[in-house]
C-alpha cells in the first residue's frame, strides 16, 4: 500500500510517520532548526559569503524557513510543490546571482539543507518505520530535485541578463575607448569600471581546420571558435577585459600593462583552447591614448604577416625598426636600392635571407639551401663585395636586415599602387 493509501478519505493525519509521530516534528520549530541550518553552511559551506551581520545571511535564512515548510508539507501531506510554490525560490536564487554569490555555494547550501533535514526527521526511526521511511525518501529525493531544478534555473537565468547587460556595456565601452569618446561617462553610466591604463592587444585567429570540411557549415564552425575564445578570454580575465572580437580576430583591451611573456602565455592558452593559430600585437597606452595604441598594435600585426613571422606575441621592442620602416619615404627607398647590385643573382638574396632566418648559422643555412657551407661562405662574401655591406659583421649586417625588409614593403607599395 502507498502512503496515500494508508491514510482515508478526509483524515487530517499526517501521511508519514516515525516512532508513532509525525515526520515533519522535526522541522516544525522553524527559527530554531533555521538557525542551526544556517550556522552549518556559515561553518562550512560558504563561510565567507554568510558571515554574521552580511545581509546575504538573512536571506539565506528566509529561504531555509521556505524550503522547510515546504519540506513539512511534503511529509505531511505527501504532495511535491508546484512550480508556482517554487517561484520564491527561483526569485532568491537570481537575487543571489546579481549580488555575485557563486552557483557551487548555493547548489551547496540547498544540498546539505535537505540532507540535514533528512538526518533530523530519520533520526528517531526504528524498525518499524522502514516502510514509511522508505516512502518518504522516495518524495525527500524528488523534493531535492525539483528544488535544485528552480534555484538553478532562477540562478542562471539571472546570470544570462547580468551577462547581456555586461556585453552591451561592454561593447559601448570598448567603442568609446577605440574612438577617443568620453569613456569615463561610459563607464560610470554603465557600472562599468575604467582602468588608468590598458593593454591594447590586436588578435589574429586563423580558420579552423574544420572549416574546410564540406560535411560542415564553415560560418558554424567559425561562431563556435569565436565562442570558445570569448569564453577562455572570460576565464583569464574574470570579465575585467574588454573586446570587439570577430571569427578573424580583433581588439581586446586588458587592464593595467602585463609583461609580454605574461601575453605569451594568455595567447597559447587560446590557441589551446580554440584549436587554431593565434597571433598577437601589443601596445600599452593610458586610457586618453587608446585609439593610437589600437592603431600602432594592429599596424604592427599587418606587419607581423607581410613579413612571414612566426605566430606569437610582439610588442614594438620586437619590431621597431622594421615598423619605423613601414613609413615610406627616401630613406626606405634608399636602403631599397641597396640590394640592387643582387638582382642578377637570386640565389645570393635566397642565401642572405635563409642565413639570418637561422640566426647565422652556416650549418643550418647550408642545410637549409641543400648546399655545402663553403658554398654559403662564398655567396655571403660575394654579398658583400657587390653591396659594399659584410653580412659577416654586425655593421654590415644591421643594414642588409634594414635592406631586406625595405626593399620587401618597397615591392609590395608598388603592387598595391
Amino acid at each position: 500500500m502507498t502512503g496515500h493509501d494508508r491514510r482515508g478519505d478526509g483524515d487530517n493525519a499526517p501521511l508519514f510517520l516515525v516512532d508513532g509521530k509525525p515526520a515533519s516534528v522535526p522541522l516544525r520549530d522553524l527559527p530554531a532548526v533555521a538557525r542551526k541550518l544556517v550556522a552549518h553552511f556559515a561553518d562550512n559551506v560558504a563561510p565567507c559569503s554568510l558571515r554574521p551581520g552580511e545581509s546575504l545571511r538573512g536571506d539565506v535564512t528566509e529561504v531555509t524557513v521556505r524550503c522547510l515548510r515546504i519540506a513539512i508539507h511534503l511529509l505531511d501531506s505527501g504532495e511535491l510543490p508546484s512550480d508556482a510554490e517554487l517561484a520564491d525560490l527561483r526569485s532568491s536564487a537570481a537575487q543571489w546571482a546579481r549580488a555575485g554569490f557563486r552557483l557551487e555555494y548555493m547548489l551547496r547550501i540547498y544540498h546539505e539543507g535537505i540532507r540535514l533535514g533528512w538526518e533530523l526527521v530519520t533520526d528517531r526511526a526504528r524498525e518499524g518505520d522502514v516502510s514509511s521511511v522508505a516512502d518518504a525518501s522516495r518524495l525527500w529525493m524528488a523534493l531535492l530535485e525539483k528544488v535544485t531544478v528552480a534555484a538553478t534555473t532562477g540562478f542562471v537565468a539571472e546570470l544570462d541578463a547580468i551577462r547581456r547587460e555586461r556585453d552591451v556595456a561592454a561593447q559601448e565601452l570598448v567603442a568609446a575607448l577605440l574612438s577617443g569618446q568620453d569613456a569615463a561617462a561610459v563607464a560610470q553610466r554603465s557600472g562599468l569600471v575604467l582602468a588608468d591604463t590598458y593593454t591594447v592587444l590586436a588578435v589574429s585567429l586563423t580558420r579552423h581546420p574544420d572549416e574546410r570540411n564540406p560535411h560542415v557549415r564553415p560560418e558554424v564552425v567559425a561562431r563556435r571558435t569565436l565562442r570558445r575564445v570569448e569564453t577562455e578570454l572570460e576565464a583569464i580575465c574574470e570579465g575585467r577585459h574588454l573586446a570587439m572580437l570577430g571569427p578573424e580576430g580583433g581588439t581586446v583591451l586588458l587592464p593595467e600593462s602585463p609583461s609580454t611573456e605574461a601575453i605569451e602565455e594568455f595567447r597559447q592558452r587560446i590557441e589551446t583552447v580554440a584549436g587554431v593559430s593565434v597571433t598577437i600585437a601589443l601596445v600599452h597606452a593610458p586610457v586618453r591614448e587608446v585609439p593610437t595604441a589600437a592603431k600602432q598594435a594592429h599596424e604592427l600585426l599587418d606587419l607581423v604577416r607581410r613579413l612571414g613571422r612566426a605566430v606569437g606575441a610582439y610588442g614594438m621592442q620586437d619590431l621597431a625598426l622594421e615598423y619605423q620602416l613601414t613609413r615610406p619615404g627616401p630613406a626606405r627607398r634608399h636602403l631599397a636600392r641597396v640590394l640592387d647590385p643582387l638582382d642578377e643573382s637570386p640565389e645570393l638574396v635566397e642565401t642572405l635571407e635563409t642565413h639570418i632566418a637561422h640566426d647565422l648559422s652556416r650549418q643550418l643555412t647550408a642545410k637549409t639551401l641543400h648546399v655545402h657551407a663553403n658554398t654559403v661562405d662564398y655567396r655571403l662574401k660575394r654579398v658583400a663585395q657587390l653591396t659594399g655591406f659584410d653580412p659577416t659583421r654586425p655593421s654590415g649586417l644591421r643594414q642588409l636586415q634594414a635592406a631586406l625588409i625595405a626593399r620587401r614593403l618597397e615591392l609590395e607599395s608598388s603592387e598595391q599602387g
